[in-house]
């Protein structure tokens, strides 16, 4: 018996027999033309990928149609061709100009500090891999390989392999690499399959197991479960299907602490994340990323082509829609935008810092806003604050835009503005900055990896992105205090809000809004509902006070519904 730690990704409790789907390198030969083989081969594989975009949308399962229709845009993508021809023409073979390109492209979306975007680098990989394998016309060890219900174990898994996944066979998942916020976890999730990422240590012993038991949310994973262990892992599946199916029962209900409402709303990134959110009745739209409009794009997107997506968004719902401002930049591949480059983007110019350089970029997105704002309850939320200086710079741009709309005689509505709380100093001065804004949202994935000081795309430190950290749930309990003391909202937007253990926590800080993936609207919604308000408070000191988050969970899990 071997146990294991990883970053829960996905939900839910499964024991069953091991497959180990182990990955070969392959070898890429010479080829007489080398650019046009590549050319021929990347167009071969966007054709797959299109076409499991399709199978995937046929079936429903519309994230992962709309990950796989931007591998094959990818595959296709001029950034990847022109790096390899480029190579190519320097002497390097194939196979080498194919690595570099791959490390190079895959690198500098990495650096980019939004989980969204940083994922893009898992896809360059995944794309250029699976170009190389065309190349080398060896596709390796395949999920049809499974003839009885497995849980696979591996290094690490495709965006296309987990999408195209079939129940009936495959129980759940487990990977040594990858993050909780990667596209891998996101499909897991939107398919409901249990799923556990960053195991350290998995393929040492991935090769000679027999069968596995791991929880999809704590990330404890056993490895040839002893006859007590196995017991004890049923019973918890047990658990677990009987708080989905009372999860289900909360679909569309209000819910609320000590009488006061506690909205749960849904992160949005897509198209998909949208419709989603309105079949699962979220509480309106808590995070609504703006980024994949401004990406992969000789210019940037008119203030019109905003606004038409911003009403739909704020059309579709009666509770508010929040929505953030563009959150790019050091890096990022914005042909359109002039940057420098710099060694540590995760610290550099992006988001607020970079909008008075482009003054017509932001002010487009602010009138597009403020135009949807008339059709709804939509408000304005700030990515990368660090001081009240950055408040009062988007208070003068937003005026800008409003003078704007007046003097063309455009039909607007004002708008809440509010801000991201996602870096510890912001945290730390929130007494003064809830003096200047309408409402705060704590993005837990920053707040955690800045605070904690650990990459959150490290499967490696995977521990220290726990969403019961100590000293990023005190920084989370200042900021709702001084919310409460202003008289103003505060939300969480980032991954911990979908945890139940930490989400009880929130609701007794003083949170009054929870946004999470569509999925897990229901099950934070009977989290609150379930809650006993004396129970919690009475062990937030020892909460507060806490050397880990293991001892976090022991303190709190008891309490939960």
């Amino acid at each position: 018996m071997t146990e294991l730690t990883g970053a829960g990704a996905s939900a839910g409790v499964v024991v069953g027999p091991a497959f180990y789907l182990e990955q070969i390198d392959v070898a890429i030969p010479d080829h007489d033309d080398p650019n046009g083989a590549f050319v021929e081969a990347g167009a071969t594989v966007a054709a797959d990928l299109r076409r499991m975009a399709g199978e995937a949308a046929e079936i429903g399962r519309t994230d992962a149609a709309e990950i796989l229709t931007a591998q094959a845009m990818m595959a296709e993508d001029p950034m990847l061709a022109d790096d390899v021809a480029e190579r190519l023409k320097g002497g390097t073979p194939l196979g080498e100009s194919l690595a570099e390109a791959r490390d190079h492209i895959a690198g500098m979306l990495a650096a980019m500090d939004d989980e969204y975007l940083a994922a893009r680098s898992h896809d360059v990989r995944e794309v250029a891999d699976r170009i190389g394998r065309k190349l080398a016309g060896s596709e390796g060890p395949s999920l049809a390989d499974i003839v009885q219900p497995s849980i696979v174990l591996a290094k690490n898994l495709t965006a296309a392999e987990t999408a195209t996944m079939d129940p009936s066979t495959i129980l759940g998942f487990v990977t040594e690499e990858g993050g909780p916020t990667g596209h891998v976890a996101v499909i897991a999730r939107s398919l409901s399959l249990p799923a556990v990422v960053g195991a350290t240590g998995l393929t040492k012993h991935a090769g000679s197991a027999h069968a596995v038991a791991f929880d999809g949310r704590s990330g404890r994973i056993v490895l040839d479960p002893s006859d007590e262990e196995r017991a004890a892992f049923v019973e918890a599946q047990r658990q677990h299907a009987e708080r989905v199916e009372r999860a289900a029962q909360f679909r569309g209900r209000q819910v609320a602490y000590r009488g006061e409402q506690v909205r749960v709303a849904a992160n949005v990134g897509s198209d998909a994340d949208l419709d989603a959110a309105v079949a699962f009745a979220a509480d309106g739209v808590g995070l609504y990323r703006t980024e994949f409009l401004f990406l992969d794009r000789a210019e940037p997107p008119s203030e019109d082509e905003q606004y038409e997506l911003y009403r739909t968004a704020v059309e579709a719902f009666s509770h508010p829609v929040v929505v953030r401002t563009f959150d790019i930049g050091g890096d990022k591949p914005a042909a359109y935008l002039d940057l420098p480059e710099e060694e540590n983007p995760f610290l550099g110019m992006r988001g607020v810092r970079i909008y008075d350089a482009f003054p017509d970029l932001f002010g487009a997105q602010l009138r597009a806003l403020l135009r949807a704002g008339a059709h709804g309850d939509l408000w304005v939320m700030i990515p990368m604050v660090a001081s009240v200086a950055d408040v009062e710079l988007v208070h003068r741009h937003l005026a800008k835009a409003r003078s704007d709309l007046e003097a063309g005689g455009v039909e607007f509505a004002d708008v809440k503005l509010g801000i991201m709380v996602e870096v510890p100093s912001a945290a730390l001065s929130a007494p003064t900055l809830a003096e200047i804004v309408d409402f705060f949202s704590i993005g837990t994935n920053d707040l955690t990896q800045y605070t904690m000081a650990a990459d959150r795309t490290a499967g490696s430190l995977a521990a220290y992105g726990d969403a019961a950290q100590p000293a990023v749930l005190t920084l989370c309990s200042l900021v709702a205090k001084a919310a409460r003391d202003a008289g103003i909202s505060a939300a969480v937007c980032g991954e911990a809000a979908a945890d139940p253990v930490a989400a009880a926590l929130f609701a007794a800080f003083g949170i009054d809004k929870l946004s999470v993936a569509p999925v897990s609207v229901d099950e934070i919604r009977a989290t609150v509902a379930g809650i006993d308000p004396d129970a919690i408070e009475a062990v937030l000191p020892a909460v507060l006070a806490a050397g880990s988050p293991g001892e976090v969970r022991s303190l709190v899990e008891p309490l939960l519904p």
